[in-house]
């Protein structure tokens, strides 16, 4: 497996080869080992393994690019690199919709192969298509919809569409109670675009911006929690924050993190514990700590009764 400073060098090397090829070059082998105080072994690897799904080819003995397929001006060699990791996203959302991404970023790579493999799974809408177009012009316009949900009809002020663990929600404020929501997408019906002006609220957005889940209540006041994360976990929470009000509290000798986010409810964050245990546990309060412990103490109940019953 590489190491950090391997990739980091790995992922220089091919994007200065991408670049040049992109600039008309046509590459040797040997050439681009001196330079790289790589062996010939390496770039041939670059060549023929890691930069496969890009339409190059050999002329002789250099590499260039294919004629007809280019990397276009207006994208970088970066950028074609973003490109493909989306386009294998999008390849995990399934169905129809997922097929017509895919072949969507396939065609902005000229490609149709990649060496990369996403699992990041994605709730598949391409049945409320019509639904998702109507609401993006609704928050793009400010406009209340109504729609049907839950057998009830609702007015809602649409202020964004978002996605949580794969799945996808409208969040907006409900008028009838004042009151802001995540509403399920494939729940909603019946769905009607309005005349209705109404103003954006700025605060909604920045609580949204800070939830960790779709279990946040934006209209309850935020509290803190002190969580401990094992040496085996910890790493994780450092590359990627539990939400934009993660800090890191204390770091010790052996690995052991303590930490500090923002929620709005005790379901937010016993969400996030519960996928962790018991490698993570709550510090404080105490009162939140207590609750985890009964969870995990009814988990471990019912998994011994389904033992003995078997």
């Amino acid at each position: 497996m590489l190491k950090k400073h391997d990739y980091d060098k790995t992922l220089t090397r091919l994007t200065n080869i991408l670049k040049r090829l992109y600039d008309g070059e046509k590459l040797s082998v040997k050439e681009l080992s001196e330079e790289f105080g790589v062996s010939d072994r390496t770039i041939q690897r670059d060549f023929n393994e890691r930069l496969i799904s890009y339409p190059i080819e050999k002329e002789g003995r250099r590499w260039k690019m294919q004629e007809g397929h280019h990397l276009t001006k207006e994208r970088s060699p970066q950028e074609e690199l973003v490109l493909e990791m989306l386009g294998n996203i999008a390849n995990s959302i399934g169905d129809d919709f997922g097929k017509s991404a895919k072949s969507l970023f396939d065609k902005l790579q000229n490609s149709h192969t990649s060496p990369l493999y996403s699992r990041t799974v994605i709730e598949d809408i391409s049945d409320s298509i019509d639904i998702f177009r109507q609401l993006e012009e609704a928050i793009a316009g400010l406009r209340i919809v109504t729609f049907s949900y839950n057998k009830k009809l609702r007015h809602v002020k649409p202020l964004r569409i978002v996605s949580f663990q794969g799945y996808w929600y409208l969040f907006g404020e409900e008028l009838l109670q004042s009151a802001l929501k995540t509403f399920y997408f494939k729940s909603i019906g019946s769905l009607t675009v309005t005349n209705e002006s109404f103003e954006m609220r700025d605060d909604a957005i920045r609580t949204l911006d800070r939830a960790i889940n779709v279990w946040f209540q934006p209209d309850s006041e935020p509290f803190e929690v002190i969580l401990k994360a094992s040496p085996d976990i910890a790493k994780y929470f450092t590359r990627r924050p539990l939400s934009s009000t993660q800090k890191i509290l204390n770091t010790y000798d052996d690995g052991t993190i303590e930490m500090s986010v923002t929620v709005t409810s005790d379901n937010e964050i016993l969400h996030e514990v519960k996928q962790w245990m018991p490698e993570l546990t709550i510090l404080y309060p105490k009162e939140l700590a207590l609750k985890a412990k009964e969870m995990a103490d009814n988990f471990l109940n019912q998994q011994i009764n389904d033992l003995i019953e078997r």
